[in-house]
Protein backbone atom coordinates (compact mmCIF):
# COMPACT_ATOMS: atom_id res chain seq x y z
CA UNK A 1 0.00 0.00 0.00
CA UNK A 2 1.50 3.34 -1.02
CA UNK A 3 1.46 6.52 0.98
CA UNK A 4 -1.04 8.05 -1.43
CA UNK A 5 -3.57 5.27 -0.77
CA UNK A 6 -3.29 5.62 2.96
CA UNK A 7 -3.64 9.40 2.79
CA UNK A 8 -6.74 9.15 0.56
CA UNK A 9 -8.52 6.81 2.99
CA UNK A 10 -7.95 9.11 5.92
CA UNK A 11 -8.76 12.30 4.07
CA UNK A 12 -12.06 11.12 2.59
CA UNK A 13 -13.23 9.54 5.81
CA UNK A 14 -12.45 12.65 7.85
CA UNK A 15 -14.14 14.91 5.30
CA UNK A 16 -17.38 12.94 5.13
CA UNK A 17 -17.77 11.89 8.77
CA UNK A 18 -15.68 14.26 10.79
CA UNK A 19 -14.05 11.51 12.82
CA UNK A 20 -12.07 8.31 12.37
CA UNK A 21 -13.55 4.86 12.46
CA UNK A 22 -11.38 3.07 15.05
CA UNK A 23 -11.46 -0.22 13.12
CA UNK A 24 -10.23 1.51 9.95
CA UNK A 25 -7.42 3.31 11.77
CA UNK A 26 -6.42 0.06 13.45
CA UNK A 27 -6.34 -1.73 10.10
CA UNK A 28 -4.15 0.91 8.45
CA UNK A 29 -1.79 1.07 11.42
CA UNK A 30 -1.37 -2.70 11.35
CA UNK A 31 -0.37 -2.51 7.69
CA UNK A 32 1.99 0.48 8.04
CA UNK A 33 4.59 0.97 10.78
CA UNK A 34 3.76 3.73 13.23
CA UNK A 35 4.58 7.17 11.86
CA UNK A 36 5.14 5.85 8.33
CA UNK A 37 3.12 6.24 5.16
CA UNK A 38 4.19 3.01 3.50
CA UNK A 39 3.37 -0.65 3.77
CA UNK A 40 5.91 -2.67 5.76
CA UNK A 41 6.67 -4.63 2.59
CA UNK A 42 7.95 -1.42 1.00
CA UNK A 43 10.22 -0.83 3.98
CA UNK A 44 11.56 -4.39 3.81
CA UNK A 45 12.08 -4.15 0.04
CA UNK A 46 14.00 -0.89 0.48
CA UNK A 47 16.05 -2.36 3.33
CA UNK A 48 17.05 -5.44 1.34
CA UNK A 49 17.87 -3.41 -1.76
CA UNK A 50 19.87 -0.87 0.25
CA UNK A 51 21.80 -3.02 2.71
CA UNK A 52 22.06 -6.38 0.95
CA UNK A 53 22.15 -5.55 -2.76
CA UNK A 54 23.86 -2.16 -2.25
CA UNK A 55 21.44 -0.10 -4.32
CA UNK A 56 21.87 3.66 -4.10
CA UNK A 57 18.87 5.76 -3.14
CA UNK A 58 18.19 7.01 -6.67
CA UNK A 59 18.34 3.45 -7.97
CA UNK A 60 15.79 2.34 -5.38
CA UNK A 61 13.57 5.30 -6.19
CA UNK A 62 13.66 4.44 -9.90
CA UNK A 63 12.96 0.78 -9.20
CA UNK A 64 9.95 1.55 -6.98
CA UNK A 65 8.68 4.10 -9.49
CA UNK A 66 8.55 1.32 -12.08
CA UNK A 67 6.22 -0.52 -9.66
CA UNK A 68 3.95 2.50 -9.30
CA UNK A 69 5.28 3.54 -5.89
CA UNK A 70 6.25 7.23 -5.68
CA UNK A 71 8.74 7.84 -2.89
CA UNK A 72 11.44 10.47 -2.25
CA UNK A 73 15.10 9.70 -1.65
CA UNK A 74 14.76 11.23 1.81
CA UNK A 75 12.00 8.79 2.70
CA UNK A 76 14.10 5.96 1.28
CA UNK A 77 16.89 6.94 3.70
CA UNK A 78 14.42 6.95 6.59
CA UNK A 79 12.89 3.60 5.69
CA UNK A 80 16.22 1.91 5.06
CA UNK A 81 17.46 3.06 8.46
CA UNK A 82 14.24 1.92 10.09
CA UNK A 83 14.63 -1.49 8.47
CA UNK A 84 18.04 -1.90 10.11
CA UNK A 85 16.64 -0.81 13.48
CA UNK A 86 13.74 -3.23 13.26
CA UNK A 87 16.01 -6.06 12.12
CA UNK A 88 18.22 -5.50 15.14
CA UNK A 89 15.18 -5.51 17.43
CA UNK A 90 13.99 -8.73 15.79
CA UNK A 91 17.47 -10.18 16.33
CA UNK A 92 17.31 -9.33 20.03
CA UNK A 93 13.94 -11.11 20.24
CA UNK A 94 15.68 -14.26 19.05
CA UNK A 95 18.20 -14.32 21.93
CA UNK A 96 16.50 -17.31 23.64
CA UNK A 97 16.70 -19.33 20.41
CA UNK A 98 20.35 -18.37 19.87
CA UNK A 99 21.23 -19.18 23.45
CA UNK A 100 19.56 -22.60 23.11
CA UNK A 101 21.47 -23.23 19.87
CA UNK A 102 24.81 -22.34 21.48
CA UNK A 103 24.04 -24.51 24.52
CA UNK A 104 23.16 -27.43 22.26
CA UNK A 105 26.61 -27.10 20.70
CA UNK A 106 28.41 -27.10 24.04
CA UNK A 107 28.44 -23.41 24.95
CA UNK A 108 29.45 -20.03 23.54
CA UNK A 109 32.86 -19.67 21.89
CA UNK A 110 33.00 -15.90 22.24
CA UNK A 111 35.15 -13.97 19.75
CA UNK A 112 35.68 -10.27 20.51
CA UNK A 113 37.20 -7.72 18.17
CA UNK A 114 36.91 -4.08 17.23
CA UNK A 115 37.78 -2.18 14.09
CA UNK A 116 37.87 1.46 13.09
CA UNK A 117 39.93 4.10 11.34
CA UNK A 118 42.44 6.05 13.43
CA UNK A 119 40.67 8.82 15.32
CA UNK A 120 37.19 7.40 14.67
CA UNK A 121 34.78 5.32 16.70
CA UNK A 122 35.23 1.55 16.84
CA UNK A 123 32.70 -1.06 15.79
CA UNK A 124 33.09 -3.60 18.57
CA UNK A 125 31.63 -7.00 17.84
CA UNK A 126 30.86 -10.28 19.58
CA UNK A 127 30.65 -13.43 17.46
CA UNK A 128 30.01 -17.05 18.34
CA UNK A 129 32.89 -19.08 16.91
CA UNK A 130 31.14 -22.39 16.28
CA UNK A 131 28.22 -20.94 14.30
CA UNK A 132 29.72 -17.67 13.06
CA UNK A 133 26.65 -15.80 14.30
CA UNK A 134 27.14 -12.15 15.27
CA UNK A 135 25.63 -12.03 18.74
CA UNK A 136 25.82 -8.27 19.27
CA UNK A 137 27.73 -5.18 18.20
CA UNK A 138 28.24 -1.67 19.50
CA UNK A 139 29.96 1.53 18.45
CA UNK A 140 32.36 2.75 21.13
CA UNK A 141 34.86 5.63 21.19
CA UNK A 142 37.85 3.41 22.05
CA UNK A 143 38.59 -0.08 23.36
CA UNK A 144 38.87 1.45 26.80
CA UNK A 145 38.05 -0.98 29.59
CA UNK A 146 34.91 0.88 30.72
CA UNK A 147 33.28 0.71 27.28
CA UNK A 148 34.23 -2.94 26.68
CA UNK A 149 33.08 -3.83 30.18
CA UNK A 150 29.65 -2.25 29.63
CA UNK A 151 29.29 -4.18 26.37
CA UNK A 152 30.28 -7.47 28.03
CA UNK A 153 27.92 -6.92 30.97
CA UNK A 154 24.98 -6.67 28.57
CA UNK A 155 26.21 -9.75 26.74
CA UNK A 156 26.58 -11.68 30.00
CA UNK A 157 23.01 -10.90 31.06
CA UNK A 158 21.73 -12.41 27.79
CA UNK A 159 23.98 -15.40 27.17
CA UNK A 160 25.81 -16.13 30.41
CA UNK A 161 29.45 -17.17 30.71
CA UNK A 162 31.18 -18.40 27.51
CA UNK A 163 33.38 -21.50 27.51
CA UNK A 164 36.23 -19.41 26.03
CA UNK A 165 36.92 -15.83 24.95
CA UNK A 166 39.10 -15.25 21.87
CA UNK A 167 40.53 -11.72 21.83
CA UNK A 168 43.44 -9.64 20.58
CA UNK A 169 46.46 -8.47 22.62
CA UNK A 170 44.63 -5.50 24.19
CA UNK A 171 45.25 -5.21 27.92
CA UNK A 172 41.98 -3.28 28.29
CA UNK A 173 39.93 -6.09 26.73
CA UNK A 174 41.78 -8.72 28.77
CA UNK A 175 40.98 -6.95 32.04
CA UNK A 176 37.35 -6.31 31.08
CA UNK A 177 36.86 -9.99 30.20
CA UNK A 178 38.54 -11.07 33.46
CA UNK A 179 36.10 -8.95 35.48
CA UNK A 180 32.90 -9.92 33.67
CA UNK A 181 33.77 -13.55 32.88
CA UNK A 182 36.28 -14.51 35.60
CA UNK A 183 35.78 -18.24 34.98
CA UNK A 184 36.19 -18.12 31.21
CA UNK A 185 39.64 -18.98 29.76
CA UNK A 186 41.07 -16.33 27.45
CA UNK A 187 42.62 -17.31 24.13
CA UNK A 188 44.83 -14.82 22.27
CA UNK A 189 43.97 -14.53 18.60
CA UNK A 190 46.90 -16.14 16.78
CA UNK A 191 46.85 -13.57 14.00
CA UNK A 192 47.04 -10.65 16.40
CA UNK A 193 49.83 -12.35 18.36
CA UNK A 194 51.96 -12.93 15.25
CA UNK A 195 51.22 -9.42 14.01
CA UNK A 196 52.28 -7.96 17.37
CA UNK A 197 55.44 -10.08 17.47
CA UNK A 198 56.44 -9.03 13.97
CA UNK A 199 56.16 -5.36 14.85
CA UNK A 200 58.18 -6.00 18.00
CA UNK A 201 61.14 -7.76 16.35
CA UNK A 202 61.27 -5.82 13.07
CA UNK A 203 60.60 -2.29 14.34
CA UNK A 204 64.21 -1.09 14.63
CA UNK A 205 66.02 -3.55 12.36
CA UNK A 206 63.74 -3.14 9.36
CA UNK A 207 63.62 0.65 9.71
CA UNK A 208 67.43 0.80 9.69
CA UNK A 209 67.66 -1.53 6.68
CA UNK A 210 65.10 0.49 4.74
CA UNK A 211 66.90 3.73 5.58
CA UNK A 212 70.25 2.34 4.35
CA UNK A 213 68.76 1.38 0.97
CA UNK A 214 66.84 4.63 0.50
CA UNK A 215 69.89 6.77 1.33
CA UNK A 216 71.87 5.13 -1.49
CA UNK A 217 69.25 6.53 -3.93
CA UNK A 218 69.81 3.56 -6.26
CA UNK A 219 66.11 2.68 -6.41
CA UNK A 220 65.14 6.22 -7.44
CA UNK A 221 67.84 6.10 -10.14
CA UNK A 222 66.45 2.79 -11.39
CA UNK A 223 62.97 4.27 -11.56
CA UNK A 224 64.25 7.17 -13.66
CA UNK A 225 66.17 4.73 -15.85
CA UNK A 226 63.00 2.77 -16.59
CA UNK A 227 61.15 5.97 -17.53
CA UNK A 228 63.93 6.92 -19.94
CA UNK A 229 63.94 3.50 -21.58
CA UNK A 230 60.16 3.47 -21.97
CA UNK A 231 60.20 6.99 -23.40
CA UNK A 232 62.92 6.17 -25.96
CA UNK A 233 61.56 5.88 -29.47
CA UNK A 234 62.43 2.60 -31.22
CA UNK A 235 63.96 3.38 -34.62
CA UNK A 236 63.24 1.06 -37.53
CA UNK A 237 66.99 0.75 -38.15
CA UNK A 238 67.73 -0.52 -34.62
CA UNK A 239 68.57 -4.13 -33.97
CA UNK A 240 65.57 -6.01 -32.62
CA UNK A 241 67.75 -7.73 -30.00
CA UNK A 242 68.99 -4.37 -28.70
CA UNK A 243 65.42 -3.10 -28.36
CA UNK A 244 64.36 -6.32 -26.63
CA UNK A 245 67.19 -6.15 -24.08
CA UNK A 246 66.32 -2.56 -23.22
CA UNK A 247 62.71 -3.61 -22.69
CA UNK A 248 63.95 -6.47 -20.52
CA UNK A 249 65.77 -3.95 -18.30
CA UNK A 250 62.58 -1.87 -17.96
CA UNK A 251 60.60 -4.98 -17.05
CA UNK A 252 63.27 -6.05 -14.54
CA UNK A 253 63.20 -2.62 -12.85
CA UNK A 254 59.42 -2.81 -12.67
CA UNK A 255 59.73 -6.23 -11.01
CA UNK A 256 62.08 -4.72 -8.40
CA UNK A 257 60.08 -1.63 -7.59
CA UNK A 258 56.47 -2.74 -7.88
CA UNK A 259 56.52 -4.17 -4.37
CA UNK A 260 56.79 -0.61 -3.01
CA UNK A 261 53.58 0.39 -4.75
CA UNK A 262 51.49 -2.37 -3.20
CA UNK A 263 50.00 -2.47 0.27
CA UNK A 264 52.79 -3.97 2.36
CA UNK A 265 50.63 -5.44 5.14
CA UNK A 266 53.58 -4.92 7.48
CA UNK A 267 54.95 -6.94 9.25
CA UNK A 268 53.69 -9.91 7.21
CA UNK A 269 55.39 -8.41 4.17
CA UNK A 270 58.66 -6.42 4.37
CA UNK A 271 58.84 -4.59 1.03
CA UNK A 272 62.55 -3.66 1.11
CA UNK A 273 63.54 -7.17 2.15
CA UNK A 274 61.58 -8.50 -0.82
CA UNK A 275 63.21 -5.89 -3.08
CA UNK A 276 66.63 -7.09 -1.99
CA UNK A 277 65.63 -10.70 -2.66
CA UNK A 278 64.53 -9.69 -6.15
CA UNK A 279 67.70 -7.67 -6.76
CA UNK A 280 69.81 -10.79 -6.13
CA UNK A 281 67.57 -12.81 -8.45
CA UNK A 282 67.65 -10.16 -11.23
CA UNK A 283 71.41 -9.65 -10.81
CA UNK A 284 72.05 -13.30 -11.64
CA UNK A 285 69.78 -13.14 -14.69
CA UNK A 286 71.43 -9.90 -15.81
CA UNK A 287 74.86 -11.52 -15.49
CA UNK A 288 73.83 -14.28 -17.88
CA UNK A 289 72.73 -11.71 -20.48
CA UNK A 290 76.04 -9.86 -20.12
CA UNK A 291 77.96 -13.11 -20.66
CA UNK A 292 75.90 -13.93 -23.74
CA UNK A 293 76.39 -10.43 -25.14
CA UNK A 294 80.14 -10.65 -24.55
CA UNK A 295 80.37 -13.95 -26.41
CA UNK A 296 78.49 -12.39 -29.34
CA UNK A 297 80.37 -9.07 -29.39
CA UNK A 298 77.27 -7.14 -28.35
CA UNK A 299 77.58 -4.18 -25.99
CA UNK A 300 74.51 -2.37 -24.67
CA UNK A 301 75.31 0.57 -22.41
CA UNK A 302 71.99 0.44 -20.52
CA UNK A 303 72.66 -3.16 -19.52
CA UNK A 304 76.10 -2.26 -18.20
CA UNK A 305 74.70 0.72 -16.29
CA UNK A 306 71.92 -1.46 -14.83
CA UNK A 307 74.52 -4.03 -13.72
CA UNK A 308 76.60 -1.36 -11.94
CA UNK A 309 73.61 -0.09 -9.98
CA UNK A 310 72.71 -3.60 -8.82
CA UNK A 311 76.34 -4.24 -7.84
CA UNK A 312 76.40 -1.02 -5.82
CA UNK A 313 73.51 -2.24 -3.68
CA UNK A 314 74.66 -5.82 -3.21
CA UNK A 315 78.29 -4.90 -2.45
CA UNK A 316 77.49 -2.32 0.22
CA UNK A 317 78.83 -3.76 3.50
CA UNK A 318 76.21 -2.17 5.77
CA UNK A 319 73.29 -3.15 3.55
CA UNK A 320 74.67 -6.68 3.15
CA UNK A 321 75.04 -7.21 6.89
CA UNK A 322 71.58 -5.83 7.62
CA UNK A 323 70.07 -7.94 4.85
CA UNK A 324 71.70 -11.16 6.04
CA UNK A 325 70.53 -10.66 9.63
CA UNK A 326 67.05 -9.53 8.64
CA UNK A 327 66.58 -12.49 6.32
CA UNK A 328 67.52 -14.89 9.12
CA UNK A 329 65.10 -13.26 11.57
CA UNK A 330 62.42 -13.27 8.88
CA UNK A 331 62.90 -17.03 8.53
CA UNK A 332 62.30 -17.50 12.27
CA UNK A 333 59.24 -15.25 12.14
CA UNK A 334 57.83 -17.31 9.26
CA UNK A 335 58.32 -20.54 11.20
CA UNK A 336 56.28 -19.17 14.10
CA UNK A 337 53.62 -17.85 11.73
CA UNK A 338 53.18 -21.12 9.85
CA UNK A 339 53.23 -23.19 13.06
CA UNK A 340 50.35 -21.10 14.40
CA UNK A 341 48.64 -21.49 10.98
CA UNK A 342 48.34 -17.75 10.49
CA UNK A 343 47.93 -16.29 7.00
CA UNK A 344 49.38 -12.95 5.99
CA UNK A 345 45.88 -11.49 5.76
CA UNK A 346 43.44 -12.23 8.58
CA UNK A 347 40.40 -11.89 6.35
CA UNK A 348 41.76 -14.02 3.51
CA UNK A 349 42.32 -17.69 2.90
CA UNK A 350 45.84 -17.93 4.30
CA UNK A 351 44.58 -18.39 7.83
CA UNK A 352 43.51 -21.76 9.19
CA UNK A 353 39.76 -22.19 8.60
CA UNK A 354 39.21 -25.21 10.85
CA UNK A 355 39.47 -25.59 14.64
CA UNK A 356 43.06 -26.24 15.70
CA UNK A 357 44.39 -28.96 18.00
CA UNK A 358 45.97 -26.93 20.77
CA UNK A 359 48.21 -29.51 22.42
CA UNK A 360 49.62 -30.79 19.13
CA UNK A 361 50.32 -27.23 18.01
CA UNK A 362 51.93 -26.44 21.38
CA UNK A 363 54.40 -29.32 20.98
CA UNK A 364 55.23 -28.26 17.43
CA UNK A 365 55.79 -24.69 18.60
CA UNK A 366 58.21 -25.78 21.36
CA UNK A 367 60.21 -27.77 18.79
CA UNK A 368 60.45 -24.68 16.57
CA UNK A 369 61.45 -22.44 19.50
CA UNK A 370 64.20 -24.86 20.51
CA UNK A 371 65.57 -24.73 16.94
CA UNK A 372 65.49 -20.92 16.97
CA UNK A 373 67.34 -20.87 20.31
CA UNK A 374 70.10 -23.09 18.91
CA UNK A 375 70.43 -21.10 15.68
CA UNK A 376 70.56 -17.84 17.62
CA UNK A 377 73.30 -19.15 19.91
CA UNK A 378 75.31 -20.36 16.93
CA UNK A 379 74.94 -17.05 15.05
CA UNK A 380 75.80 -14.75 17.96
CA UNK A 381 75.76 -10.95 17.69
CA UNK A 382 72.40 -9.24 17.34
CA UNK A 383 70.86 -12.47 16.03
CA UNK A 384 71.07 -14.11 19.44
CA UNK A 385 69.13 -11.16 20.90
CA UNK A 386 66.44 -11.45 18.19
CA UNK A 387 66.16 -15.22 18.70
CA UNK A 388 65.70 -14.80 22.43
CA UNK A 389 63.16 -12.05 21.86
CA UNK A 390 61.05 -14.36 19.68
CA UNK A 391 61.25 -17.44 21.88
CA UNK A 392 60.70 -15.57 25.13
CA UNK A 393 57.62 -13.81 23.77
CA UNK A 394 56.12 -17.08 22.53
CA UNK A 395 56.77 -18.94 25.77
CA UNK A 396 55.46 -16.09 27.92
CA UNK A 397 52.11 -16.26 26.10
CA UNK A 398 51.94 -20.05 25.71
CA UNK A 399 49.10 -20.38 28.24
CA UNK A 400 47.01 -17.92 26.23
CA UNK A 401 47.99 -19.26 22.81
CA UNK A 402 47.13 -22.91 23.45
CA UNK A 403 44.17 -22.81 25.82
CA UNK A 404 42.47 -26.12 26.56
CA UNK A 405 38.74 -25.50 26.11
CA UNK A 406 36.02 -27.66 27.64
CA UNK A 407 32.36 -27.48 26.71
CA UNK A 408 29.50 -27.32 29.21
CA UNK A 409 29.63 -31.10 29.57
CA UNK A 410 33.32 -31.09 30.44
CA UNK A 411 34.51 -32.46 27.11
CA UNK A 412 37.64 -30.98 25.51
CA UNK A 413 36.74 -29.18 22.26
CA UNK A 414 38.89 -27.56 19.61
CA UNK A 415 38.16 -23.99 18.56
CA UNK A 416 39.10 -21.38 16.00
CA UNK A 417 42.09 -19.62 17.54
CA UNK A 418 41.97 -16.42 15.52
CA UNK A 419 39.41 -13.70 14.86
CA UNK A 420 39.14 -14.49 11.17
CA UNK A 421 35.34 -14.65 11.38
CA UNK A 422 35.27 -11.21 13.03
CA UNK A 423 37.48 -9.66 10.38
CA UNK A 424 35.41 -11.13 7.57
CA UNK A 425 32.29 -9.61 9.09
CA UNK A 426 33.95 -6.19 9.38
CA UNK A 427 35.06 -6.44 5.77
CA UNK A 428 31.54 -7.51 4.76
CA UNK A 429 30.12 -4.31 6.24
CA UNK A 430 32.82 -2.09 4.73
CA UNK A 431 32.51 -3.75 1.31
CA UNK A 432 28.75 -3.23 1.17
CA UNK A 433 29.01 0.37 2.38
CA UNK A 434 31.68 1.17 -0.20
CA UNK A 435 29.53 -0.25 -3.00
CA UNK A 436 26.64 1.96 -1.92
CA UNK A 437 28.46 5.18 -1.12
CA UNK A 438 31.95 5.09 -2.62
CA UNK A 439 35.31 5.26 -0.87
CA UNK A 440 34.99 8.75 0.63
CA UNK A 441 31.93 8.02 2.79
CA UNK A 442 32.82 4.51 3.94
CA UNK A 443 34.40 5.58 7.24
CA UNK A 444 31.52 7.91 8.15
CA UNK A 445 28.82 5.35 7.39
CA UNK A 446 30.71 2.61 9.24
CA UNK A 447 30.77 4.87 12.27
CA UNK A 448 27.06 5.54 11.90
CA UNK A 449 25.66 2.14 10.91
CA UNK A 450 28.54 -0.31 11.46
CA UNK A 451 26.99 -1.99 14.50
CA UNK A 452 23.61 -2.42 12.82
CA UNK A 453 25.09 -3.77 9.58
CA UNK A 454 27.21 -6.18 11.63
CA UNK A 455 23.99 -7.73 12.94
CA UNK A 456 22.40 -7.63 9.49
CA UNK A 457 25.39 -9.58 8.13
CA UNK A 458 23.81 -12.60 9.84
CA UNK A 459 21.42 -12.55 6.89
CA UNK A 460 24.19 -14.30 4.94
CA UNK A 461 24.90 -16.85 7.68
CA UNK A 462 23.35 -20.20 6.72
CA UNK A 463 23.13 -21.41 10.34
CA UNK A 464 21.44 -18.18 11.42
CA UNK A 465 18.90 -18.34 8.61
CA UNK A 466 18.11 -22.05 9.08
CA UNK A 467 18.22 -22.24 12.87
CA UNK A 468 17.13 -18.78 14.02
CA UNK A 469 15.16 -16.96 11.34
CA UNK A 470 13.28 -20.16 10.50
CA UNK A 471 11.46 -19.71 13.83
CA UNK A 472 10.08 -16.38 12.60
CA UNK A 473 6.77 -17.36 11.04
CA UNK A 474 6.05 -14.05 9.33
CA UNK A 475 9.18 -11.96 8.79
CA UNK A 476 7.39 -8.82 7.60
CA UNK A 477 4.77 -8.96 10.33
CA UNK A 478 7.42 -9.46 13.01
CA UNK A 479 9.31 -6.41 11.76
CA UNK A 480 6.13 -4.40 11.63
CA UNK A 481 5.17 -5.31 15.20
CA UNK A 482 8.42 -4.05 16.76
CA UNK A 483 7.45 -1.74 19.61
CA UNK A 484 8.51 1.92 19.96
CA UNK A 485 10.53 0.94 23.02
CA UNK A 486 12.44 -1.67 21.00
CA UNK A 487 13.07 0.87 18.25
CA UNK A 488 14.38 3.39 20.75
CA UNK A 489 16.75 0.79 22.17
CA UNK A 490 17.94 -0.15 18.67
CA UNK A 491 18.56 3.49 17.79
CA UNK A 492 21.25 3.67 20.47
CA UNK A 493 23.48 1.66 18.13
CA UNK A 494 23.71 4.62 15.75
CA UNK A 495 26.77 6.54 16.98
CA UNK A 496 25.68 6.08 20.61
CA UNK A 497 28.64 7.84 22.22
CA UNK A 498 28.93 10.79 19.86
CA UNK A 499 27.24 14.18 19.89
CA UNK A 500 26.68 15.84 16.52
CA UNK A 501 27.68 19.44 16.00
CA UNK A 502 25.47 21.98 17.72
CA UNK A 503 25.87 24.28 14.72
CA UNK A 504 27.45 23.07 11.47
CA UNK A 505 28.08 26.44 9.83
CA UNK A 506 31.29 28.20 10.90
CA UNK A 507 29.72 31.58 10.18
CA UNK A 508 26.56 30.90 12.23
CA UNK A 509 28.63 29.45 15.06
CA UNK A 510 30.87 32.55 15.18
CA UNK A 511 27.86 34.87 15.15
CA UNK A 512 26.20 32.93 17.97
CA UNK A 513 29.34 33.07 20.09
CA UNK A 514 29.48 36.85 19.67
CA UNK A 515 25.72 37.22 20.16
CA UNK A 516 25.88 35.51 23.56
CA UNK A 517 28.55 37.96 24.77
CA UNK A 518 26.48 40.92 23.55
CA UNK A 519 23.40 39.64 25.38
CA UNK A 520 25.39 39.24 28.59
CA UNK A 521 26.90 42.71 28.38
CA UNK A 522 23.53 44.31 27.52
CA UNK A 523 21.82 42.55 30.43
CA UNK A 524 19.36 40.76 28.13
CA UNK A 525 17.80 37.31 28.53
CA UNK A 526 19.68 34.42 26.93
CA UNK A 527 16.60 32.18 26.52
CA UNK A 528 16.10 33.09 22.86
CA UNK A 529 19.79 32.39 22.27
CA UNK A 530 19.44 28.89 23.73
CA UNK A 531 16.60 28.02 21.36
CA UNK A 532 18.96 28.51 18.41
CA UNK A 533 21.16 25.62 19.54
CA UNK A 534 20.57 21.97 18.75
CA UNK A 535 20.47 19.80 21.86
CA UNK A 536 18.59 16.97 20.18
CA UNK A 537 21.50 14.54 20.23
CA UNK A 538 23.01 14.45 23.74
CA UNK A 539 26.02 12.38 24.64
CA UNK A 540 25.01 8.81 25.46
CA UNK A 541 26.67 7.06 28.34
CA UNK A 542 27.23 3.33 28.62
Amino acid sequence: MSGEIRFTIRFRYCKEHGSFDESLVSLVNRICPAGRNFDSKVMVAIGILRWFFDYQREEIRTFLLSKGIHISTGEISNLSEEFLLRFYALHKRQVPQMKALFEKRGGVRLHLDGTGEAGNEIVFMAKEGETGITMDAQIIPTENKKYVKAFLQALNSLYGTPIVVVRDMSKQIREAVAEIFPEAPQQICHYHFVNNQGKLIFKEKYAAFRKSIVEMRILSQLKKMKEQICAKVCLASENVLVVAERKWIALAIEHLLIIRERSSNYPFVLPYLEIMNRIIEIKNLNKRILEWNSSHNLNICELTEFSKKLDALTSNTIVNTQYTNLKKIWGWFEKVRTTLKVGRHLSQNGSETAPTKAQKMKKEMETILTEIDKEGEASGGELIHAARQITKNCRNHANELFVEVKDNSGNVVEIMRDNNIEERSHRWSRMHIRRRTGRTRTTNEMAQYGALTAIFSNFENETYVNEILSDVRDFIRELRDITPEELHSSRELIRPYVRKELIRSDTKRTNLLKEFINLLEDGCSVESWLTKLNFSNPIMTP
